[in-house]
Order: structure tokens, then sequence, then C-alpha cells
């Protein structure tokens, strides 16, 4: 036989006594157990809600950076590693490469005056038995660099040096851009010192040249059909 230690009162095997102090002893570590879960649930919120803060703040900074180097606005950083004026230099290259005297076209060429060669020319099939004469054009001079080269010619260029043009040189490409090929404005241009190299399988050769970039309003940067030994233009009826 067992006594309550609050009250004193006999219990019987297997039973608690129901005295205030006994059942408020039975209670306890339930009580216990919930305040702990309770305090668990918390924790875990505090740390859900912690991490999504700092997430929220991770963000805004990498958009204020993107803001700050991007000038102001929200777009995304674009940086050019080479010069826009290196780009017609390089266009033309890959237009060579791909017997693509169209493409030489938009490079050289201010858009408007493509259009208006394109109405002369006739329709579609007219423009494209056109642009076919001076693809083959490329075709046959790679023929016959390959009697000297090899097989798979290929053109590359480096760029080595660039100059500001001197006052006669600018009045002539006004007038060849302006005057002859209709263009609205040009804005500014440069004389680049190219250094061409033709490979095939079996050989190579460099070639230096200086060339003309121009920039056009309306049509960027332009590679000019003329050049100081080198010209371009002749792939495309040009000469």
């Amino acid at each position: 036989m067992r006594f309550c230690v609050y009250c004193g009162k006999e219990i019987p095997d297997g039973k608690q006594c129901d005295c205030p102090e006994s059942l408020s002893a039975q209670r306890q570590p339930k009580q216990v157990a919930s305040e702990i879960k309770a305090t668990a649930v918390a924790n875990k919120r505090q740390l859900i809600i912690g991490t999504v803060c700092l997430t929220i703040i991770i963000i805004a900074l990498i958009k204020i950076i993107v803001f700050m180097f991007s000038g102001g606005t929200d777009e995304p950083v674009v940086r050019s590693i080479k010069p826009d004026y290196e780009k017609p230099i390089t266009d033309f290259v890959s237009a060579y490469n791909r017997n693509n005297s169209e493409k030489m076209m938009k490079i050289m060429l201010p858009s408007d005056y493509i259009q208006e060669l394109k109405h002369d020319t006739g329709n579609s099939s007219d423009w494209n038995d056109y642009i076919r004469t001076f693809n083959d054009r490329i075709e046959k001079e790679k023929d016959t660099l390959e009697l000297d080269y090899g097989k798979n010619i290929k053109l590359s260029a480096e760029i080595l040096d660039r100059k500001e043009l001197n006052q006669t040189e600018m009045e002539d490409i006004k007038e060849l851009y302006e005057e002859d090929f209709g263009a609205r404005a040009v804005k500014s241009a440069y004389k680049i010192k190219v250094e061409f190299r033709i490979e095939g399988s079996e050989d190579y050769d460099i070639d230096k040249y200086w060339i003309y970039v121009v920039e056009v309003r309306g049509d960027g940067w332009l590679l000019c059909p003329e050049g100081d030994g080198y010209t371009p233009g002749e792939y495309i009826g040009l000469e």
C-alpha cells in the first residue's frame, strides 16, 4: 500500500492520488514537453523568416550594383572586348571565309544604298543571281590561292595600329559615303593598320595594309571599300 506524499492519503495499487497537489505534479511533465515543442516551432519560424529576409537583401544589393555599373539602367551590363570600330574588319574576314558577298555589302555600304541596289536589280531572283556572281568571284580567288597555299583557304586579320585621318582623307571619305553612297552623315573615321594572313593546308602568307573604318549615322561602323593598297570593295563590284 502507498500513501500520497502531498496529502498522506492512502493510494491503491496502480492508482494516482486525486488531491490538487498530486494532480498538478502529474500534469507538469506534459506541460514542459509542450512548451519545449512550442519553442522549437517558434525558433524554426524565426530561422525561415531570417533566411528569406537575408535573400531579399542580397538580391537588392545585386540589383543596386548592376544599376550602378550599367550607367543607371536595369539592363544587363554587356562590355565588348574589342572596340566597335574593329567589328567590320572581323565581320569582313568571316564573310570572306564563308563566300558571303551579301554580308560584305552590309559591312561596307549604308543600308539605304543597298536597298536602292536591290530595287535597281529587279526581283528577288535577279538579286540572288547578282549576289551569286560575287560569291563565285571569291570562290575563284580561293581556287587560285590553293595553287600556292593548298586546300581550305582561310583569311585572318590582326589589328596593329590606328590613326586619325588627316583633313584630305576625311574629306575623301565623306565624299564617298555622303555623295556617292547617299549616307546621312559621316560621324567619324579611322585609318587602321591590319595584318592579313591567308593560309591553306600547305603554306601561308602575310601582308600588311592600311584600311579605313567609317562611322555612318544610322548604320554604325562600316568598312570602307577603298583602302591604302587593299580594296575590299572589289569583292562586291566596287573596283
